[in-house]
């Protein structure tokens, strides 16, 4: 039997149970959480969190700090903010987002998905890196950044 619903034989408590489900909207970042947090159990030293901070940090924050390179001093209190408020806000964000509610659904979800193999484990580890190339890359061809003057 379920841990989390109990099952009755009282029509009215199963329409009751079933009325007070919610009714979740899966993400792409919801998929990433899972896959951390089945990573996790199977490796030990990830979970959705840092799956979910490490897409973060490389497809967002790093993107946005080289925009901001060119026309703030490195160290100053804007650049120092922006920092900042980027970590608090994903950190506010699944901590807010990912309650024990929430994990359940989203276990019970992807729950016959298929386990995550090496390859997989790699690939998800990964994108971050080439999305963040390649925003780099569209950045300094759309002329928002320089970065020919960081390789000299």
């Amino acid at each position: 039997m379920n841990k989390g619903i109990k099952k009755t034989d009282n029509y009215f408590e199963r329409v009751k149970q079933r009325a007070n489900r919610t009714n979740y909207r899966y993400y792409f970042f919801d998929y990433l959480y899972f896959k951390g947090e089945v990573w996790g159990k199977k490796i030990g030293r990830m979970s959705g969190f840092i799956l979910l901070f490490w897409y973060w940090w490389w497809v967002v924050v790093l993107p946005g700090n080289f925009l901001l390179i060119n026309n703030v001093p490195q160290w100053s209190s804007l650049h120092l903010g922006y920092l900042g408020a980027m970590f608090l806000l994903i950190c506010v964000f699944i901590l807010a987002r990912y309650r024990k509610a929430r994990v359940q659904a989203l276990l019970n979800r992807y729950r016959r998905s298929k386990h995550i193999s090496a390859v997989q484990a790699y690939f998800l580890f990964l994108l971050p890196f080439v999305l963040f190339f390649l925003e780099t890359w569209l950045f300094d061809e759309w002329g928002w950044t320089d970065c020919v003057k960081w390789n000299k």
